[in-house]
């Protein structure tokens, strides 16, 4: 299975989760073996967040645990089913963004800098950096 086929369930399974406005950088996935010897993985994931902190995410009947039964079976006709590491892609700036952070004084173009949500609530119609259209957990 092609990668970008995991990391485009990946994104849609984060996407419909409530945000904590935090960031996943990854997510992993480990085989099971259930008890009749059946290799796939399990109803949980662990994801990254950007901080280096780890949290798990339920995957049961998300777009990810279908790709990821897709990537099980592929795998086992290969003769072993390995720990899945996803990257998720940070998200793209948008030219002329206007975003609200803690990191810089009032509404301006986001940059880089940016990038990583902030605790400051948006007082005007701009979206705070980690808003929840944003690839947030």
């Amino acid at each position: 299975m092609d990668i970008s086929t995991l990391t485009s369930a990946a994104v849609e399974t984060l996407q419909e989760r409530e945000s904590t406005g935090r960031v996943v950088t990854s997510i992993t996935a480990e085989p099971v073996t259930d008890e009749s010897g059946w290799i796939s993985y399990g109803p949980t994931a662990l994801i990254t967040h950007h901080d280096g902190k780890t949290q798990n995410l339920t995957i049961r009947d998300t777009a990810l645990s279908a790709a990821l039964e897709e990537h099980a079976n592929d795998e086992a006709e290969l003769g072993s089913v390995p720990t899945v590491v996803i990257q998720v892609p940070l998200p793209t700036i948008a030219p002329n963004n206007r975003v609200r952070c803690e990191q810089h004084t009032g509404v301006h173009v986001e940059t880089v800098a940016c990038r990583w949500p902030h605790n400051e609530l948006p007082d005007g119609p701009e979206p705070q950096v980690g808003h929840p259209l944003r690839v947030t957990d």
